[in-house]
């Protein structure tokens, strides 16, 4: 069994690899080469040498065939020692032996064993495939001088002055300038200007229109209360005219029920008395926290509320009167409205 392969395959990893009983290989760094005379450059190498002094099996040679084989490692070391029998009986009968990628054995008269390893094989991977290069020295060539060509002086030309006439231009009169104005933009100007006017006619015509909702609600509020004081001075004035004397009281009360139930019926309205009726009225309130706050938002009322008014609570906090409504429905409505500019919370009360 050759073994030449597996041993080049491991000395590109190892340093050492050893035959047991036969010897070991090794492997030797050698730097950069650059011989001047013969005009060649080697790059850094790492060559073989051998040693037969060490003898003692490792296991590298064998653990690496039991691997690739798939075999055990009595198996490997099996191989390993047929391949070096085989390796003596080469030498003995040859009196050389190679070893393939590795370097050639040869075995003297003297019973030795010399090794001569291939230089052409090179062992490191840093440098690996770098070729032997052949070096070349370069001469300087001398430049070649052009000729120089006399050339005829050449006769300078003045230029001509060549005198240019500026066209003249009259200037057109105010009246002509008058006539150069574009129509385009005449008739841009009276558009503009339309337009102008008739944003001046609709603005002065929805001006009067512009009234604030509160405003409105103002308005209503005091055509309703005037509206109530009207109706209580009827009813006051028809309840005197319609009320009984005294002198008539007292008849009545003499005179049998014979008589009475003879009274005119058409009369008999006077003696009916109607009792008065009670006006609800819904304010609104401001409830304050302290006197303080009260005054405060009363001041800042006053203008736009001119009944309003420092008031007390049930409860004995100050509260302030805004506003009142007889009918609890506009009352809520307002309160809705005016909720969001004062920042005190609004109850409703009757009066």
């Amino acid at each position: 069994m050759n073994l030449a392969k597996e041993i080049s395959f491991l000395l590109y990893k190892h340093s050492c690899v050893i035959l047991p009983g036969f010897g070991a290989f090794l492997i030797n760094d050698k730097a950069a080469e650059r011989n001047e005379i013969a005009k060649y450059a080697l790059p850094k190498k790492q060559i073989i040498s051998f040693n037969r002094q060490i003898v003692n099996n490792d296991g590298l040679l064998a653990n690496h065939l039991s691997t690739t084989t798939h075999c055990s490692y009595e198996l490997g070391v099996q191989k390993v020692e047929t391949y070096i029998a085989q390796l003596w009986d080469i030498l003995r009968d040859k009196r050389n032996a190679e070893v393939a990628e590795v370097g050639t054995f040869y075995y003297t008269k003297e019973d030795k064993i010399v090794f001569v390893p291939y230089h052409s094989v090179n062992f490191a991977t840093s440098s690996f495939g770098l070729p032997k290069l052949r070096l070349k020295q370069l001469s300087a060539t001398p430049a070649i001088a052009k000729p120089i060509i006399e050339q005829a002086p050449v006769k300078k030309v003045e230029p001509q002055k060549v005198v240019v006439e500026k066209p003249v231009f009259a200037l057109p009169t105010i009246e002509a300038q008058s006539t150069i104005v574009p129509k385009k933009k005449l008739r841009n100007e009276k558009i503009q200007a339309n337009k102008l006017e008739k944003k001046t006619k609709e603005k002065k015509q929805s001006e009067p229109f512009k009234i604030s909702s509160l405003g409105i609600i103002n308005a209503l509020g005091s055509l309703f209360l005037i509206a109530m004081v009207f109706a209580l001075l009827n009813f006051e004035n028809s309840n005197d005219g319609q009320g009984l004397t005294d002198t008539q009281i007292a008849s009545l009360l003499d005179t049998p029920a014979s008589e009475a139930a003879d009274i005119d019926l058409a009369n008999s309205s006077d003696l009916v008395i109607t009792p008065e009726k009670k006006i609800v009225f819904y304010g609104i309130y401001a409830k304050t926290k302290n006197s303080r706050e009260a005054s405060e938002l009363l001041n800042d009322l006053m203008d736009k509320y001119a009944q309003s008014e420092l008031t007390i609570s049930e409860d004995g906090k100050p509260e302030v009167f805004i506003i009142s409504f007889s009918s609890e429905e506009l009352a809520n409505e307002y309160k809705n409205l005016i909720q969001n500019k004062i920042d005190h919370k609004l109850v409703i009360k009757q009066n």
